[in-house]
């Protein structure tokens, strides 16, 4: 599966750790507090491959908060944070992939729409912050995970091809985005992107049910 690769990029939410539910909780909780007729779900999908910033910009502007975007990630970011360190964990096989990977010789990024606050809480946490050789955000590139830049922002500081680089996403929005940075997709199963299985099929090259189905020779 990834005989010709020379790096690794991994999301973070939804395919190296079990998070999703954790922004499910904070959308639910947001939308019964203001009484807003709206599903977690659909929430979820307008959202779901912005930057960290620009969620914050979308929630302000669509629901009209009177918090500026400041107060609002740092709230995002002290309601979260100590989730992410204590109950985030890590999804089935990722450990044993990373290690896997190091050992090869193989260049690991991480890629993630999350805030750096955020990742570092849940990196150290779970021990996993030295298998990275790279680690970029949304908000690093400017761009969603839709466009291509956070992915060639990875590749540039790994000083690797596109082409040579293998991306693993949850979500087919993210990778799309990759697709369009050249480089080869794996789409990763998670509970709370089932219902975009479809469409998750079509926008990746390998799909995996688990991290621990890939071979690593």
């Amino acid at each position: 599966m990834l005989d010709d690769v020379l790096g690794v990029i991994f999301d973070l939410d939804g395919t190296l750790v079990d998070s999703m539910w954790v922004w499910r909780k904070v959308d639910e909780d947001f939308l019964v507090a203001r009484n807003i007729d709206l599903e977690p779900e659909e929430l979820m999908r307008r959202i779901a491959h912005k930057s960290f910033h620009e969620t914050a910009v979308y929630f302000k502007e669509t629901f009209n908060l009177l918090e500026t975007l400041d107060e609002i990630k740092a709230q995002w970011n002290n309601s979260v944070k100590s989730i992410y360190r204590d109950n985030v964990m890590l999804k089935e096989g990722a450990l044993e992939i990373l290690i896997k990977l190091k050992e090869k010789g193989t260049k690991i990024a991480l890629a993630t729409s999350s805030s750096e606050e955020i990742l570092e809480a849940c990196l150290e946490a779970r021990q996993i912050r030295q298998y990275f050789d790279v680690v970029v955000t949304t908000d690093m590139a400017g761009k969603t995970k839709v466009e291509p830049d956070v992915y060639l922002l990875a590749a540039n500081r790994m000083e690797l091809s596109p082409s040579s680089i293998a991306v693993f996403e949850d979500i087919p929005a993210a990778m799309l985005g990759a697709r369009k940075a050249g480089m080869k997709v794996f789409g990763v199963h998670d509970s709370f992107s089932e219902h975009l299985h479809e469409e998750i099929i079509r926008n990746c090259h390998v799909y995996v049910r688990s991290l621990k189905d890939v071979e690593i020779n």
